[in-house]
């Protein structure tokens, strides 16, 4: 009475973080968790043939696995020379930028990779980062020419299973008050103007500021809309423009 023998088919996994799940002849699923020697639990016949492939690929983090030398025809002893080699799966790290007006918006990612700004719209960092590592997006350096306050929204958190597009970038221009002395005066009355409004009534010497502030970039010019009285006087103004 003879019978045919039958062998182990299995072989060695590296790279795995989490789990995978292996197939072998489209069945005889074995989940696997962690890198060494597996084994399917059944057998296989001398002659026939076996197919080992990956049935559901690894998460958190999420990784791909690739089978090499996993199929042929089982002989006379087991099968031990299937390689599965996992990596873990990177992502573009990325978001939109609004408000930007000035030159030499940098962003960061992680305290290390910058990235350069030049334009309201998309950015990537051209580093992608691996599934289950964090991320940290940052403003390096802010605009100028204007001057101007870039805050990030959403910019933290753990890479998953896709692309980070989500990151807010939001640019605002920063203003500045207008100001300075008044010397010299006697009389009552002195209103002075800012770009032609913005009035303001000085009362007595010392120094003064407007009231509206005038955004990074924007030009200002004081003025004297009314001339004190009770003594007349004629008030001058020197550095009043730019």
């Amino acid at each position: 009475d003879c019978s045919v023998d039958h062998f182990t088919v299995g072989g060695v996994i590296s790279g795995l973080v989490g789990s995978v799940v292996l197939q072998n002849n489209a069945g005889d699923d074995i989940t696997v968790t962690a890198n060494g020697s597996f084994a399917f639990p059944t057998t296989v016949a001398s002659g026939a043939t076996y197919a080992v492939t990956v049935s559901t690929q690894p998460s958190s983090p999420t990784q791909t696995c690739v089978v090499t030398s996993g199929s042929g025809t089982v002989t006379s002893a087991d099968i031990t020379s299937v390689r599965v080699e996992c990596t873990t799966d990177t992502f573009a790290i990325g978001g939109t930028v609004t408000g930007l007006a000035g030159r030499g918006l940098v962003l960061q990612n992680n305290g290390g990779e910058t990235l350069s700004i030049a334009a309201d719209g998309t950015f990537t960092f051209p580093t992608p980062v691996a599934s289950g590592a964090s991320y940290a997006v940052t403003v390096m350096a802010q605009p100028t020419s204007p001057s101007q306050s870039c805050t990030v929204a959403m910019g933290s958190g753990t890479v998953g299973g896709a692309a980070v597009t989500d990151i807010a970038v939001t640019c605002v221009t920063r203003t500045f008050t207008i100001g300075g002395t008044v010397s010299g005066l006697a009389g009552t009355g002195l209103v002075l103007q800012d770009n032609g409004g913005d009035d303001l009534t000085i009362a007595a010497d010392g120094t003064f500021t407007f009231s509206t502030p005038v955004a990074s970039g924007a030009t200002f010019a004081v003025s004297v809309l009314a001339q004190p009285t009770g003594p007349s006087q004629t008030c001058t103004v020197s550095g009043g423009s730019g």
